[in-house]
């Protein structure tokens, strides 16, 4: 073990100890490898405890958006087969007379549809199809152009990526990221059992259901979090396999698509074509990229990392941030909702933790 891996498992299995997350796991480094990794604490607490292992899945929750969804986006924009710049209206006829028709994939992507934040689309229904007939009939929360965080966009990037590549997000990304990657376990379970040892989630969605309100009841969604399904009921709605969430993962996973997006070749594409994602649009006043957010508007790492750093989090826990100076890559995994969500903010132990790694050699 290394005197930077030492000190970050000091410092989770404190977090673990303090009650921050039942379990952590981490990897910090660059394309010649960890500078620290390890895993600390439980995968399982309820009904019976069980240790996290080094090689313990995690939901990544929403850091899907960039590894996974963003990233087969960018790639089959380079083919010419999606546009950034395509509208919502023109790409699916059900939002065409919507207030999102003018929106494109490119606000989508970066957050300024004018979605609101969160709505609960199995209600409606548990197709694709369903799922953009009640966006479609949704009020938006900000102008267009606004940057306001949601999942929808992201839901329907998803969709527009499964048309243009011609398959299931889970097989692209399987064709496309794991495989040329060498990915060790990375991938979406859907409602399989691939994943059925990786780091539990919330026990039930009491979390989402007082959320979505008394008056949604959708009993084939708000039940219990099967260990290693997608702990997202809107993902979950349409199979666990979404462009918002779904992915699971290990943190040596995480990195090495990182790294890629660092060093595009690696996956087929040439210098420059992530660039999208790793740099905001000059032409516009932007805190997000596609795919990502810049850490001077995040307040788990301002301060600690470069303000133009890049990087996302997960509800459950999860982080990937990028140093494109160093460049270094952290990506920090945890069941911070098992066996229920906490009330408190999991900003802190981000913090802490994103202060400690940066300040390794």
């Amino acid at each position: 073990m290394t005197q930077g891996s030492a000190a970050l498992d000091r410092l989770c299995a404190a977090e673990v100890r303090r009650g921050a997350t039942p379990g952590a796991s981490w990897w910090v480094g660059d394309a010649h490898g960890p500078i620290a990794a390890g895993a600390t604490g439980s995968a399982v607490l309820v009904p019976a405890p069980e240790p996290l292992l080094p090689d313990t899945p995690f939901d990544l929750a929403s850091v899907t958006k960039p590894v996974a969804t963003a990233l087969l986006a960018a790639m089959l924009v380079r083919e010419r087969k999606l546009s950034w710049d395509e509208t919502l209206g023109g790409a699916f006829p059900e939002l065409a007379g919507s207030a999102f028709a003018s929106a494109s994939f490119r606000d989508c992507a970066t957050h300024r549809a004018g979605f609101p934040a969160w709505v609960p689309l199995y209600a409606s229904g548990a197709t694709p199809a369903d799922y953009v007939r009640a966006i479609a009939a949704v009020s938006p929360h900000g102008a267009l152009g606004e940057t306001l965080y949601s999942d929808l966009g992201y839901l329907l990037l998803g969709f527009a990526v499964e048309r243009a590549g011609g398959a299931p997000l889970n097989r692209l990304f399987d064709a496309r990221i794991a495989r040329p990657l060498g990915l060790r376990r990375c991938g979406y379970p859907g409602t399989g059992r691939a994943f059925a040892d990786a780091a539990a989630t919330e026990s039930r969605r009491d979390f989402e259901r007082s959320l979505a309100g008394e008056s949604v009841r959708c009993d084939r969604v708000l039940t219990d979090v099967p260990r290693g399904q997608v702990h997202d009921g809107n993902a979950w709605g349409i199979g666990g396999v979404a462009g918002h969430a779904g992915l699971f993962g290990l943190p040596a996973d995480v990195a090495a698509i990182a790294i890629a997006m660092l060093d595009p070749p690696r996956i087929g594409l040439a210098p420059g074509d992530l660039d999208v994602m790793l740099r905001p649009d000059p032409r516009r006043v932007a805190t997000r990229t596609v795919g990502f957010m810049r850490a001077a508007d995040s307040d788990s790492v301002r301060g600690v990392l470069p303000d133009d750093a890049v990087g996302h989090w997960g509800f459950t826990g999860t982080s990937l941030w990028v140093d494109l100076a160093r460049p270094r890559i952290y990506v920090l995994l945890t069941n911070r909702v098992h066996p229920r969500v906490p009330a408190e903010s999991f900003v802190e132990t981000r913090r802490a933790f994103h202060t400690a790694a940066a300040g390794l050699g």
